[in-house]
């Protein structure tokens, strides 16, 4: 660290309060910013702390192919002059519609509909990806092609982000003909680990995944078409487990019922139809006592013709909750007033599927490399080194 006037553990602290853009910049100064800054304790250290102090939040918005970023930091929310930015979409030459599956640890997944099944672990901000391919579900002769449901997850034991597809065929007296889990991890180039029996019945078939304490979270029924009665069942991507989670004590009656995360935790939205708006927040993962209701509202800008909503994050202060309605419109939710205000940004697409991302440098990386493309691999990164040193020379920073 002879270019660093600190020792590395203080000067590692210190980056992990940046924002990716100044990092980015930071890599051009010396080899030593470089190398510390790539480093997997920084990279590490910089998402725990963003999590923590709920900063370096970005939104992704999706419709059909094309997709548009949002940097919510920079944001003024009581302004009419934030502008998304339309960015480049890995899969935007596929044959299919992208969907984004999900985002953990600074990683979005994007995966095309069926039957193509191609996937893209992709950092918005580093402008980097890997793709893999997913074998097609399997067929059933006589049951046609079933249904299939994609989550994604993060294994932090063994450091792999996965693909979780759930493959049921049901037969014509609603009974489970075939209900299997399916898992792709990325380290293993996408191959399919058959990891046992998936026994509910899928209340809604939309594309969101829940993913919260490293698990996958559905809402389920041990019966078909019983109406008010549901379960949450969770799939544990590092245990390969199956279980229950607790729901919430709820009016069960004429209630539309979804699930969602909000920092970090469980939530369960209630739609009571042109009446009001209930979301639960379990603050203690799997224990029943701790849902707590955080929003009741009759607020009509969100409960007239609401068809779905889901909450996004929380803002900086914490006093206000990001909506998102019918996937078509944003709303800030005062939790002290209880009155919501619509959150205009310029660009966003007609339709959208919103999905917040926490900024990071996360290198993904798929399965291992042929030598061919461990000898392209070192070819790119000798580029991208002399093109570093070429900024650096003459750059010094001074703390």
């Amino acid at each position: 660290m002879s270019d660093v006037p600190m020792p590395p553990d203080i000067l590692s602290q210190i980056l992990s309060w940046l924002p990716v853009s100044s990092l980015l910049k930071l890599r051009l100064v010396s080899k030593t910013f470089r190398n510390l800054i790539d480093s997997s304790y920084v990279i590490k250290l910089h998402i725990s702390h963003s999590l923590d102090s709920n900063t370096n939040n970005n939104l992704i918005f999706g419709g059909d192919r094309s997709l548009h970023f949002l940097n919510l930091d920079s944001c003024d929310t009581t302004s009419t002059s934030n502008v998304v930015k339309k960015i480049d979409n890995p899969l935007y030459f596929a044959l299919y519609d992208t969907v984004i599956l999900g985002s953990c640890n600074g990683v979005v997944c994007l995966c095309t509909t069926e039957p193509d099944n191609e996937v893209a672990f992709w950092n918005p901000l580093v402008r980097k990806f890997r793709k893999m391919r997913m074998v097609p579900a399997k067929n059933i002769d006589g049951m046609g092609r079933g249904i299939c449901i994609k989550g994604f997850g993060y294994d932090h034991v063994k450091d792999d982000f996965k693909v979780v597809r759930l493959v049921q065929y049901v037969s014509l007296f609603n009974e489970l003909e075939y209900s299997k889990i399916e898992v792709f991890g990325a380290r293993s180039d996408g191959v399919r680990r058959e990891v046992g029996e998936f026994p509910y019945y899928l209340c809604y078939r939309r594309y969101f995944n829940v993913f919260a304490n490293g698990a996958l979270h559905w809402l389920v029924s041990e019966k078909p078409g019983r109406k008010g009665e549901f379960l949450i069942a969770a799939f544990d991507v590092t245990k390969d487990e199956l279980r229950l989670v607790p729901n919430p004590d709820i009016v069960k009656e004429n209630v539309k019922v979804d699930l969602a995360i909000l920092g970090g935790c469980v939530c369960m939205v209630c739609n009571y139809p042109k009446k009001n708006v209930d979301i639960w927040v379990m603050k203690s993962y799997g224990v029943q006592e701790s849902w707590s209701k955080l929003i009741s509202t009759s607020d009509a800008k969100l409960v007239v013709e609401l068809d779905f909503l889901r909450p996004i994050v929380y803002s900086k202060s914490g006093k206000e909750v990001l909506l998102e309605k019918n996937f078509q419109r944003l709303y800030w939710y005062d939790l002290e007033s209880k009155m919501a205000k619509r959150f205009k940004v310029a660009g966003m697409p007609r339709l959208f599927v919103t999905e917040l991302f926490t900024g990071s440098l996360v290198q993904v990386t798929v399965g291992n490399v042929s030598k061919n493309g461990k000898k392209k691999e070192k070819i790119d990164n000798q580029k991208v080194r002399k093109k570093d040193d070429f900024l650096s020379k003459g750059f010094r920073l001074v703390l």
